[in-house]
């Protein structure tokens, strides 16, 4: 049984990372303000970087990379002088490093897996079909998240091999950030009638959304409403973690009676799991490579999430479940040692915090 303690501690961390997503979402690009860096703005300038930090220098081709804004297709080079702009010359001084710093320890690691490869060209890969044009395998990007593609070829050789890595940057301590976003569907088969059953309760309790279609509209009405949507986001809470008991339960209940192969083939698309259509016809590597700070300073990790789980995956018979507040957690107890660790968590939550009827979503990630 859960004390009440603990209850409050989950609900507690629960406003707590709302309170940061919230703070993430207003981050708006100023170059007058030190800080003022867009989440969207430090991920593309860290892709950008890196590639050319790659290359010695030199900016990367791209097949398809449009602005936004415009609608119109710039080079790597543009964009990178546009986002530059933007924002604060100690900011962009700051991303730089960063991305020097993750391209010589990509650099590394190519070294080390392909002894005597050099890198011969790289390309951003950051829209649909740009990984299709480089390994000539279709692949959606759900398949493969590539958001660059390193070409290194050995000199004596001439042998040339495909790198696809996926992008992480971070300015928080932790190497885990999420490495999926999910539909509601992957929230269990009860989760759409409990958000059905919730969204028929805030809309008898406000009256006033009923008639509300509109994101936006409703985003205003929290807005003037503020002690109102406070009462949604504490029923909100309440809601995650249903979903999340009844998720994990069901999970769980799977495994109980043997059915592994849907809690694994789930676990898959929780950890992003799956080796990249390229990967499967050895047309290409593939790894994810997160930057993140610490007290130490800039620091990285790699994955190759399409193989490094196996060992936990193939051995479901000793993979549980539980679950905390909204979030789903997935246990692995070694055999040999007995040792029970957490290895993967499903954090079940709304796609907007502003919008008093935002749907609902989930974010997975190794532990």
């Amino acid at each position: 049984m859960k004390s009440f303690k603990n209850y409050l501690s989950e609900l507690y961390l629960i406003e707590l990372e709302e309170l940061e997503e919230l703070n993430e979402a207003k981050k708006v690009d100023d170059s007058t303000k030190v800080g003022s860096v867009s989440n969207n703005t430090s991920g593309v300038l860290h892709e950008l970087l890196v590639g050319r930090h790659l290359q010695g220098g030199k900016h990367m081709a791209a097949h398809t990379l449009v602005n936004e804004k415009t609608k119109k297709r710039e080079t790597p080079q543009e964009a990178h002088d546009r986002l530059k702009s933007q924002i604060h010359p100690k900011d962009y001084e700051r991303i730089n490093a960063r991305a020097k710093s993750a391209a010589d320890d990509i650099k590394k690691q190519i070294s080390a897996s392909h002894p005597g490869h050099v890198i011969d060209h790289v390309h951003h890969t950051s829209k649909p079909g740009d990984t299709e044009k480089e390994t000539g395998v279709k692949a959606t990007q759900k398949d493969d998240t590539s958001d660059l593609y390193i070409t290194s070829k050995h000199p004596k050789t001439g042998k040339i091999v495909k790198h696809g890595v996926s992008l992480k940057v971070s300015d928080k301590s932790s190497k885990n950030i999420p490495s999926s976003s999910l539909g509601m569907e992957s929230s269990g088969k009860k989760a759409r009638e409990l958000y059905k059953q919730h969204q028929e309760a805030i809309k008898t309790k406000h009256p006033a959304l009923k008639s509300i279609t509109n994101s936006e509209d409703r985003k205003a009405w929290a807005e003037k409403n503020p002690t109102r949507h406070n009462a949604i986001k504490k029923e909100n809470r309440k809601l995650l973690a249903n979903v999340a008991q009844q998720h994990a339960a069901e999970l769980q209940h799977h495994l109980t009676m043997g059915n592994h192969e849907h809690v694994v083939n789930h676990l898959r698309g929780v950890l992003g799991a799956n080796l990249t259509p390229a990967e499967k016809e050895g047309k290409a590597t593939f790894r994810k490579h997160t930057t993140y700070l610490t007290s130490k300073g800039t620091q990285h990790h790699t994955s190759h999430p399409g193989s490094e789980h196996d060992h936990i995956l193939n051995d479901h018979e000793n993979i549980s479940v539980t679950h905390t507040g909204g979030s789903v957690h997935f246990h692995h107890t070694d055999p040999k040692t007995g040792i029970k660790k957490k290895f993967a968590t499903q954090a079940h939550k709304f796609d907007s915090q502003s919008d008093p009827l935002s749907p609902l979503k989930s974010a997975g990630k190794a532990t």
